[in-house]
């Protein structure tokens, strides 16, 4: 019995004296631990900086707001815009309407999103309008800062639709309207479009200038048509993720370029229509005569 304790106390000795073996690392329930210490060490970003960091106000809990207003006449790429008579009459001319279109009743949308899938599962994160007001184009964004303020979006974008006679988008027939207004649905309202004419210069631009382009994008139609280029502009396929890192770790990095995309966007409308009214051979090579 002794030799066998002897024995049992040596091999202790010999256990102790060897190096320690690599850690395995920590266990799930650590890591967990460690991931909500951090996290809630981590100061909270707030739709109040996200507004700071975007030059906008907070229009409603969590529903950033931009406004900017640039006067007329304005000139995007080489193309000027005279004044709101002129696009009035442009309006109407290519949305065929029987009455004149009053100048105030042109709303231009654009929207950044979630993805382009469409469907319940897609939303609006970033909606952009612009009208004419008092000789100047008045341009408003709103952002969610997160989810719960989608009901304030919609209804700010059901207000200022209520207001206006035609709707100006590119490609929002198929896209940007029918995702509003199930986002509205799903916020239980409607968007009340119903007396609403819809003129989408994706179609017009199909039948006018498309010929000889590669594609009919608007960025292809701002570079053919409006000779211009956005050297520092952000995809709009790359605004998704720019609004997930917002979410996940309250990085604002990319969203002013969101805004800015979208703002480039709604001013593309507006000189796309006046080029549109009276194409010439510089802006579609192939038409012989219109």
């Amino acid at each position: 019995m002794i030799d066998l304790q002897v024995r049992l106390r040596q091999l202790r000795e010999k256990a102790q004296a060897l190096p320690a073996l690599p850690s395995a690392g920590p266990s799930l329930g650590q890591r967990l631990e460690r991931l909500r210490v951090s996290g809630s060490a981590r100061p909270a970003t707030t739709a109040e900086s996200l507004a700071a960091s975007l030059r906008g106000k907070i229009a409603a809990p969590g529903l950033i707001e931009l406004v900017r207003t640039y006067p007329l006449p304005l000139r995007h790429g080489e193309i000027t815009v005279a004044n709101g008579r002129v696009l009035a009459e442009v309006a109407k001319s290519l949305g065929k309407f029987a009455t004149p279109v009053a100048p105030e009743a042109i709303l231009c949308l654009d929207t950044e999103t979630t993805g382009l899938a469409g469907g319940t599962g897609t939303l609006a994160f970033m909606v952009g309008l612009a009208w004419l007001e008092s000789g100047a184009l008045r341009v408003v964004q709103w952002i969610l800062a997160g989810f719960a303020a989608e009901g304030a979006l919609v209804e700010r974008v059901r207000e200022r639709m209520a207001l206006a006679g035609v709707l100006v988008t590119f490609n929002g027939k198929s896209f940007d309207l029918p995702l509003l207004k199930t986002r509205a649905r799903l916020a239980g309202t409607d968007l009340l479009t119903d007396g609403l004419a819809h003129l989408d210069l994706l179609h017009v631009t199909r039948r006018l200038l498309h010929a000889g382009w590669p594609d009919c994008r608007l960025r292809t139609a701002e570079a053919r048509a409006l000779r211009l280029e956005r050297p520092d502009d952000l995809p709009g396929a790359e605004a998704p993720a720019a609004w997930r890192r917002w979410l996940e770790r309250g990085d604002t990095s990319q969203l002013a370029r969101v805004a800015d995309h979208n703002r480039a966007d709604l001013l593309a409308l507006v000189a796309l229509m006046a080029v549109l009214e009276k194409p010439t051979a510089r802006e579609a090579p192939l038409l012989t005569s219109l």
